[in-house]
């Protein structure tokens, strides 16, 4: 060969996007290139022309290690030479016996340039019912679940959420949703625009896990198994975002989603942010007028900004709030204590203003107390959560294997 093998790179999201309508199978991937040609057994065409001189390639596709490379799939496209055929031929055969032991890729899929935009076409999607619902975050004008019609191509379930025109957390949210490709966070598809909405076209994940509040069971011990395999997903999406620098913010039942299956998929990122390395990441908790930006009995210490009234309808900051996945280990605790309530919109339910909880946290320095039927092991994880420094608090890592834990103790 005369030059190293270049790799195709496609992102995750833009896959996840383009297999959407396609039947289930597995696929090869790529681009289109120069020759354009695919192969998942190399294959040499040695005919050619004087006239035509011109620099010859063929692209092996390979599905790799999974737990070593973020994408199952290379896509070697090697330059040939007439000196290289027999050795790239020989290098390719003396890997069959760990071929064989592979899926078979037997499905071609030729990717068009990515739109960077993920902008759809509205004229796809009408007669839609917006709904105001408590999914969706406070940001939205109305969420419906619809279906996405295609032409030529098997319908889509799609979950809608319409956000008015002019709104920063539209562009947040978009942007965040651009960068997620995991089976425990909600897809993006793309999003549309009218004159006074903005439209996100997402996956339809299932139904708010706080419609299902409290958890129910046969015993005890189911009840507490199927909490115990909720967290156990939720701490594993958790952990997924955390590695991309993403703290969500509003991790709350509300915005979380579940299938009929009892798979979870974390929703919602209109509050969520990407922390940047030298970026200044601290916010305010009020709005101008003294209102809550966020859901105040959620959040952890750190991130409850005090505030003084300058003048009439009028609110400054006498401090800065600060996020960070600890923040939301603090959020993941009060998560699983809605799954045991029975008015889960309202932990802390003996404190009847939202100025008590505050006190309660802030000064008092206590914990949420325990549900009556909550198991004594899984109620001491969730004080692990409750550390009043963030510094102290337990880690999403150790939340993931602490629950798995529970879920085989339960089971």
């Amino acid at each position: 060969m005369t030059d190293m093998p270049t790799i195709q790179r496609v992102s995750p999201s833009y896959v996840t996007k383009a297999l959407v309508s396609k039947p289930y199978g597995t696929y090869v991937i790529r681009y289109q290139t120069t020759n354009d040609e695919i192969i998942s057994a190399i294959q040499i065409n040695n005919s050619s022309t004087a006239s035509t001189p011109k620099i010859r390639y063929v692209v092996l596709s390979v599905r790799v290690d999974e737990t070593l490379y973020k994408c199952p799939i290379m896509n070697y496209r090697l330059p040939l030479t007439k000196d290289n055929h027999a050795n790239l031929l020989q290098q390719y055969k003396s890997q069959h016996s760990k071929r064989d032991k592979l899926t078979k890729l037997t499905n071609e899929l030729i990717l068009k340039s990515e739109n960077r935009t993920w902008l759809l076409d509205s004229k796809e999607f009408h007669d839609i019912d917006f709904k105001e619902s408590g999914f969706g975050g406070k940001n939205n004008s109305g969420t419906s679940t619809a279906i996405w019609q295609r032409r030529k191509i098997d319908n889509i379930n799609i979950f809608i959420k319409r956000i008015r025109k002019p709104n920063d957390h539209f562009d947040n949210e978009l942007h965040i949703l651009k960068e997620l490709n995991f089976f425990s966070t909600i897809t993006l598809y793309g999003y549309y625009s009218d004159p006074t909405y903005n439209y996100l076209v997402l996956s339809n994940g299932g139904k708010s896990l706080k419609s299902i509040c409290p958890i129910i069971g046969k015993t005890i011990r189911s009840r507490m198994s199927r909490i115990a395999n909720i967290g156990f997903q939720i701490a594993n999406a958790m952990v997924y975002l955390d590695k991309k620098n993403i703290v969500h913010r509003d991790l709350t039942a509300s915005n979380v989603l579940i299938d009929s299956y009892g798979f979870i998929r974390i929703a919602d990122f209109g509050h969520a942010i990407q922390r940047k390395e030298g970026e200044n990441h601290l916010t305010s908790t009020y709005t101008k007028d003294g209102q809550w930006k966020f859901q105040s009995r959620f959040l952890a210490p750190e991130c409850i900004s005090k505030r003084s009234q300058t003048s009439y309808n009028q609110y400054s900051n006498l401090d800065y709030a600060s996020f960070s996945s600890k923040s939301d280990v603090w959020a993941f605790g009060l998560l699983l204590i809605q799954l045991m309530l029975k008015a889960p919109s309202i932990p802390y339910p003996d404190l009847k203003h939202n100025d008590d909880v505050l006190h309660y946290i802030l000064v008092d320095r206590k914990m949420h107390p325990k549900p009556d039927d909550c198991d004594y092991d899984l109620y001491c994880i969730l004080q692990l959560c409750w550390a009043y420094e963030p510094i102290s608090r337990i880690s999403f890592n150790e939340l993931r294997d602490k629950m798995r834990k529970l879920v085989v103790i339960f089971s």
